[in-house]
């Protein structure tokens, strides 16, 4: 069993927003190993070193010219999604518009891939961090009118919504862990925009099977 301490690598330009990000990290995982990448050539140098429990990205990078721009970390994450398909990924922006162009490539990743408002109080940026390294997709909603399912996801709604599977059932058929397939409905429920929904007063699968078959992804 691995028992070395989760290793997280800060991608960001403020030294001390960077620290403080690594403190509350630390809360959460008191034994982590936090590295600071200043820009994102370093944080692909150091990619190509060890590949972390879970990379955090600023978007915006200020340049030479005192403005900010995203396209640096847009390049390091287009790289990522190419050489790093299972490395999880949270996003800490108050800027996500700036991922549509990803649209397709961030619905591909199979790694964890969270975005959190940087608006948002701290403990949105400890449950993002808990997410992602669970795994999970959770994007806005604005971001997801150009993503496509992968292949296992399309067999996950099909054993669901035409065999009306279980999560361990579902396991079982495609020779998968428990953990793998819940993590497909919950991506599922993402993608197609189940999530946002109050599971107190309505049937997310339900509702999963239901959307899958307006977009016609699935036929009954």
């Amino acid at each position: 069993m691995d028992s070395r301490p989760s290793l997280f690598l800060i991608l960001e330009d403020h030294p001390e927003v960077a620290q403080n990000n690594c403190l509350f990290l630390q809360k959460l995982h008191p034994e982590a190993i936090c590295e600071i990448a200043h820009a994102p050539a370093e944080a692909l140098e150091r990619l190509k070193l060890e590949i972390p429990d879970l990379i955090i990205v600023d978007l915006l990078f200020g340049t030479s010219t005192g403005e900010q721009s995203a396209q640096p970390c847009l390049e390091l994450l287009r790289q990522i999604f190419q050489g790093y398909p299972m490395l999880n990924i949270l996003i800490y922006t108050s800027e996500y518009r700036y991922l549509k162009p990803l649209s397709k490539l961030l619905g591909r990743h199979k790694g964890g891939f969270v975005v959190v408002s940087k608006l948002e109080r701290r403990k949105a940026y400890l449950d993002g961090v808990k997410h992602a390294l669970e795994g999970k997709l959770e994007i806005p909603r604005e971001l997801r009118h150009d993503i496509d399912l992968d292949e296992r996801e399309m067999q996950v709604l099909n054993l669901l919504g035409r065999e009306a599977l279980t999560d361990k059932a579902i396991a079982q058929r495609m020779n998968i862990s428990l953990k793998t397939a819940q993590n497909s409905v919950q991506r599922l429920k993402a993608k197609l925009g189940i999530d946002f929904l109050d599971e107190n007063d309505t049937s997310t699968r339900v509702a999963l099977c239901m959307e899958a078959v307006r977009r016609k992804l699935i036929v009954l």
